[in-house]
């Protein structure tokens, strides 16, 4: 599961877990709350109202007792919005009285402004009281309410410490999730990076999550697998280089202090070991171009473009090919199936290198007897060459492994059979800076097809 599901999945699970916990458990003990602040505020308002009213008859009363008027106007609530509106028989407001509250809340209200337009208070009661004959008309009490005496009561204050506190609490949640399945995988990267750098490659991962650590660690792992196997093919190419130069170094070094030590003097048989010795040279040679062709591509590949004409090209290295490939007991074939005027964009030296390079291995590999096969194909858009043998063929655990570097199929350290497993990789890496791009079929014991395009135009 990925990580985005799983947070999505645990979003959705602590919403339900909380949503359930207010319906069954918090949700009664709230709404009970609000209903017993409904009825203490209607209670303390029919109070006041009662107080209100009762002043109200003693100042319009014909006996007034000043000292019971003042103690009842101490009594009268001033910590609740309400308005004392006094209207006569036609109902026209006649005496209009609010409470302190409600002055501060409206100090520049008029007195004549209806109730239903004063600012953002809200009417929540009205008590109605007829004045007794002879008088006519009723005295009117409003209360109101505003924004900030809603939060302040209780039940509400109880609602609102519920959702700020399930949104803190799913966010905790949330975020302690995240961090736990961040920090396990980077916390595990973080060991098997430790171990590969004091020389380890053989790690595991306990990690074993289908998330997007768990795909990471699988290419992190496969990147391991294959440095692990670099190093090893590194080790034998470097074995296999020691040899190499070792076995002609010493051929050379027998011959130069045969030849050095005055005991030859045919001159025939001078240049007989002569030109073994220049054999020898050229083997050297060819070894430090691969070892240059290779360092050259792991860093930057700059191509010499130049327009070559393809079926020239193509017989330029029949042409040098067919002495040794007839030499090597072979039979070689060849279809160049492209226009007379065809040309492509290209390095054309090298482009050569990997013509010889394909035809060395199909001669080194190839049967006795056997045959090279070498084709030229105009296709739309591109050129694809192909260099088919009727070898021994590359078994079919080495074929996804054979353009990887210092990979040879063959363990020998004979380098007619084994080389340094650089030249495919240099192949392949010359091929996509054109555009293009190599491909391999083989059968073992059968032979193999290695086949390449190359764009008519290079980008």
């Amino acid at each position: 599961m990925s990580l985005r599901k799983k947070l999505f999945l645990s979003f959705i699970a602590l919403i339900t877990l909380n949503i359930l916990l207010f319906k069954f458990v918090f949700q009664d003990i709230i709404v009970e709350q609000l209903k017993n602040d409904r009825h203490n505020q209607y209670q303390y308002e029919k109070e006041a109202a009662e107080k209100v009213r009762l002043n109200q008859l003693l100042l319009s009363s014909n006996f007034k007792d000043p000292i019971e008027r003042q103690e009842l106007e101490k009594q009268l609530p001033q910590d609740i919005m309400y308005r004392m509106v006094v209207k006569d028989a036609n109902g026209n407001t006649i005496y209009d009285r609010p409470s302190h509250a409600y002055t501060l809340k409206m100090p520049s209200s008029s007195a004549s402004q209806p109730a239903a337009k004063i600012s953002d208070l809200k009417v929540v009661a009205e008590y109605h009281f007829q004045q007794e004959p002879p008088r006519e008309g009723e005295i009117v009490i409003y209360f109101y309410t505003d924004d900030n005496d809603i939060m302040a009561t209780t039940g509400v204050s109880m609602m609102l410490w519920f959702i700020y506190g399930s949104l803190v609490l799913v966010g905790l949640l949330l975020l302690a999730l995240f961090v736990r399945w961040i920090l396990r995988p980077v916390n595990e990267l973080s060991r098997v990076t430790q171990e590969i750098r004091e020389g380890k490659r053989l790690v595991t991962f306990t990690y074993r999550s289908h998330d997007e650590f768990g795909q990471l660690f699988r290419y992190f792992g496969d990147m391991v697998d294959e440095l692990r196997f670099s190093e090893e093919r590194q080790s034998e190419m470097i074995a296999s280089i020691a040899h190499d130069f070792r076995t002609p170094l010493t051929t050379i070094k027998g011959y130069a202090s045969y030849i050095g030590s005055g005991r030859v003097t045919d001159l025939t048989r001078i240049q007989k070991q002569m030109s073994k010795i220049e054999v020898k040279t050229s083997d050297l040679e060819k070894l430090l171009d691969e070892l240059q062709d290779f360092t050259v591509q792991s860093t930057e590949v700059r191509l010499n473009i130049s327009r070559i004409h393809v079926k020239g090209f193509m017989k330029g290295i029949i042409e040098d090919y067919l002495a040794r490939i007839k030499e090597a007991g072979l039979t070689f074939h060849w279809k160049l199936r492209v226009s007379n005027e065809l040309h492509i964009e290209a390095d054309e030296t090298k482009l050569r290198r990997v013509m010889e390079n394909l035809l060395n291995n199909a001669i080194h590999y190839n049967k006795p007897n056997g045959s090279i096969l070498l084709t030229c194909d105009q296709r739309e858009g591109h050129v694809l060459f192909s260099v088919i043998d009727k070898g021994e063929g590359i078994a079919a655990e080495d074929l996804p492994k054979i353009f990887n570097k210092f990979y040879r199929a063959e363990k020998s350290r004979n380098r007619n059979n084994g080389g340094t497993g650089l030249g495919l990789t240099i192949c392949q890496s010359i091929v996509r800076h054109h555009g293009g791009e190599l491909t391999v079929n083989s059968e073992q014991g059968i032979g193999s097809s290695f086949s390449f395009t190359i764009p008519f135009y290079h980008k």
